[in-house]
């Protein structure tokens, strides 16, 4: 399949809901960002090598994506894709973490660069500030930004005000922000990461409403191992797919 031209700002205001209470930004802050598309839907995802994304499962649970575009807005088709064996959308969207393979590499410069993921936790306590970002609308169900990229900011809360809060019980996968009633990420958000002094420690999950309640994020770095493993075990996949021209050999 050929590289599908695509006018970027067209694209993006057929989008739906994203950051609410957010201020713009630009892409060149957020170099790691990426949005992939499939027949009206979109997801954020996090540049994590040349070649592999990460995002969402739950991403996947309707549309399997095709296109994703970077931060300079070039296409590059979804070779394969890899959801958590475990994710579960009856148990509060457990393990809600995927990752991408591309056909074609991410070509790095000063605009798109690979992210730092966590590898560390000490940055779940409340007196954290936390980054968000997306396009889209800037209050829930309202008027679309004109402003391309929205950034936000939201504070962590600790699991039991947010079980408390959206009377669920938590998974260890999960953690929550909250921007006090005022900010948040919204469903189109979705896939996107979560930073913390400009590291990645969050993919957006879910959420009951937008900015009514705090929301949920699979943790990073709970999952360091499966994300290292499954990038290796993809370009291993996608190399001996090319190894032995085209055909997948047992």
């Amino acid at each position: 399949m050929g590289e599908v031209t695509v006018n970027w700002t067209a694209m993006f205001y057929e989008l739906e809901d994203r950051i609410v209470g957010g201020e713009p930004t630009n892409l060149k802050r957020y170099p790691f960002n990426v949005q992939f598309f499939n027949y009206g839907g979109m997801c954020g995802g996090t540049i994590l090598t040349s070649k592999t994304v990460m995002t969402a499962a739950h991403c996947f649970d309707h549309n399997h994506s095709r296109f994703i575009f970077d931060p300079q807005a070039r296409t590059h088709e979804v070779w394969d894709f890899k959801v958590h064996e475990y994710y579960n959308t009856s148990a509060m969207f457990s393990n809600d973490i995927a990752v991408i393979l591309v056909h074609d590499e991410f070509k790095f410069d000063e605009n798109v660069k690979r992210a730092v993921l966590c590898d560390t936790d000490t940055w779940m306590n409340e007196n954290e500030v936390f980054e968000a970002t997306g396009w889209g609308e800037i209050k829930y169900k309202g008027e679309l930004s004109n402003s391309g990229l929205m950034k936000t900011q939201l504070r962590y809360v600790s699991p039991n005000e947010c079980m408390k809060s959206n009377r669920v019980v938590l998974t260890p996968d999960i953690f929550c922000l909250y921007g006090d009633g005022q900010r948040d990420t919204c469903k189109g958000d979705s896939g996107g990461g979560i930073l913390w002094k400009d590291i990645i420690v969050g993919i957006v999950s879910h959420g009951h409403g937008c900015a009514v309640a705090p929301a949920m994020y699979t943790n990073v770095f709970y999952f360091r191992t499966w994300i290292y493993r499954t990038v290796r075990k993809l370009n291993e996949l996608y190399c001996h797919f090319h190894k032995s021209r085209g055909h997948l050999k047992p």
